[in-house]
């Protein structure tokens, strides 16, 4: 918002003339009476006021505002700053322009501290009053030439500042890389609240994307959004065991051309079985394989289907029209790296997406000695599921049998008091609890209306391969309901045992495919929460794919 100004103005009148000249001036003859002349007075120097609030998540607490009139990301002795925030994040700080002359062009900064949340440096989010809001260092900052908010997203609208852009384009493209109201920019703190349990998609959430960039180093880039593009091939998946005996999907953006905003890409998917091509569709190794419930019913993904996207770092994708992601990535290049040292030590990591779970020997003999060229960069991709999606994860394979294709009959199928423990039988699966080799199923008691009733929880050993449950037991007792979701039936359960090993919790979907081809699926319903919704996956650049792809001869 506009700066205040506060102005101050002393003026010296002169004192009056005394009585007696008066009484003179008065008696002569032809003569005028009048004041004596007013001296000339300086205005005092005008000082400007800057004020505006601090917030994160919410507002922040111990935080010094200041003009950086070096720019160098720190409050300097010279540089006009505010007193430590309180609680409400509010910052004032007051400076004389004829002494600040460079004020128009140094953006307001606002460090923010880690460390012991008792000391009075460390910045405290007023959501968490506890702890300290960052786990290091870093600065939230606003562009030059007026008060207001301070946020992590007025820091990446100085990022398209610094890099070029006016304050308004820059501003646009944000609102339009982060699909928010412009106006939240400066205020999102009306938004509902975002917490670990709860990541609603709104500014505040993209806000606290922002900031996870800027505590962890990762450098803002502020997308012009209706800027050109070239195509370009990014590796997202990749199992190798052969050339004839392989499975990989690329994300390949089409060009644009400028004038409109946001992006196209394809998931592009190929592979082998033993020397043959893998279908898209139609058989358990189809090719693309998943579905999502969005408010439009049912949506199978294939690549007919674009993945929508925007520019910049943080960016935003819908995926298959329904799953809708905010994130980021980060690069690091790997020129002249071996590209079997690359795959043996993505195998340690978490985003590993290259032989996940398989042997490597094929690959990396088949990549040899290679080196990545110049320009290959290997990238994590952080990203957070907004949307609150129903999945099936394959719809050739988690299909129940035909005698089964509505929920009424599947609650039919499995009465508690057919199942015959310690053996699974008579159980349905609910994937698996505390880890791989733990299996949840359930059985139907009694009905307390048509759509909702009693159910009875076991959990099981897995073997190995996760083909065979024994040793079951029962354990939790809970309930069901069929519920109506986007006009599609679901059947949730609820009190069921804990399943730390997985993000979803396990529901059943009806699904008319229309033509008289209905099924009931196991689906996955994604957890509300911060762990269950965020995730990185390591990538190869278009560089560093184009490279391995060659060697490979794929």
């Amino acid at each position: 918002m506009p700066h205040s100004i506060s102005t101050s103005r002393a003026l010296r009148v002169r004192a009056g003339t005394t009585a007696a000249a008066a009484a003179l001036a008065l008696t002569a003859c032809g003569g005028s009476g009048g004041d004596d002349p007013v001296t000339p007075v300086t205005p005092a120097p005008a000082t400007v006021t800057l004020s505006g609030e601090v917030a994160v998540n919410g507002t922040l607490k111990n935080v010094v505002v200041c003009l950086d009139r070096n720019a160098n990301a720190v409050c300097d002795a010279g540089e006009p700053a505010s007193a430590p925030t309180a609680a409400d994040g509010k910052y004032t700080l007051t400076y004389d322009p004829a002494v600040v002359t460079d004020a128009a062009t140094a953006r307001l900064i606002a460090p923010v501290r880690a460390g012991d949340p008792s000391a009075a440096s460390t910045a405290i989010d007023s959501t968490h009053p506890t702890v300290a809001v960052a786990a290091s260092d870093y600065v939230l900052s606003r562009p030059a030439g007026s008060g207001g908010a301070i946020n992590p997203l007025t820091t990446l609208v100085q990022a398209g500042v610094a890099a070029g852009m006016t304050e308004a384009v820059a501003r646009e493209n944000v609102a339009l890389q982060l699909a928010i109201a412009a106006a939240k920019v400066d205020a999102y703190q009306d938004d509902p609240a975002t917490t670990n349990d709860q990541l609603p998609d709104t500014a505040r959430t993209a806000a606290l994307v922002v900031e996870a960039m800027l505590e962890n180093k990762v450098p803002l880039v502020v997308g012009d959004q209706k800027a050109a593009l070239t195509a370009s091939s990014t590796l997202a998946s990749l199992s190798y065991g052969s050339a004839s005996d392989f499975y990989l999907q690329t994300l390949d953006r089409s060009a644009k051309a400028a004038g409109t905003a946001g992006s196209e890409t394809t998931d592009a998917r190929s592979g082998k079985v033993a020397g043959v091509a893998r279908p898209d569709g139609g058989s358990a190794d189809a090719l693309y394989r998943t579905a999502y419930l969005g408010a439009n019913g049912w949506n199978y993904c294939s690549r007919s289907v674009a993945i929508q996207s925007t520019a910049g770092n943080p960016s935003r994708s819908v995926s298959c029209g329904v799953r809708t992601t905010v994130g980021f990535t980060t690069g690091t290049s790997v020129a002249d790296q071996a590209m079997s040292d690359l795959v043996t030590r993505w195998q340690t990591l978490a985003s590993n997406t290259i032989n996940v779970g398989v042997s490597t020997a094929g690959l990396v003999g088949a990549l040899g000695n290679s080196k990545f060229p110049a320009g290959a960069e290997e990238q994590v991709r952080t990203n957070l599921v907004l949307s609150s999606d129903i999945t099936i994860d394959n719809v050739w394979t988690r299909g129940l049998p035909q005698d089964r294709n509505t929920l009424e009959a599947v609650v039919a199928r499995y009465p508690a008091s057919a199942v015959a423990l310690p053996g699974p039988g008579g159980s349905l699966s609910m994937g698996i609890t505390t880890g791989a080799l733990r299996n949840l199923r359930v059985a139907f008691g009694a009905a307390t209306s048509a759509t909702a009733g009693a159910a009875q929880f076991y959990e099981c050993d897995l073997n190995a391969d996760q083909s065979v449950a024994s040793n079951c037991a029962a354990t939790a007792t809970g309930t069901y309901a069929m519920e109506t979701v986007n006009g599609q039936r679901i059947l949730r359960f609820s009190g069921q045992p804990a399943t730390p090993a997985v993000n979803y919790d396990v529901v059943y979907a009806q699904v008319d495919w229309g033509g008289g081809n209905q099924w009931v699926y196991r689906a996955h319903a994604i957890k509300p929460g911060l762990q269950a919704r965020m995730s990185t996956a390591s990538r190869l650049n278009a560089t560093a794919w184009g490279a391995m792809k060659a060697q490979l001869g794929l």
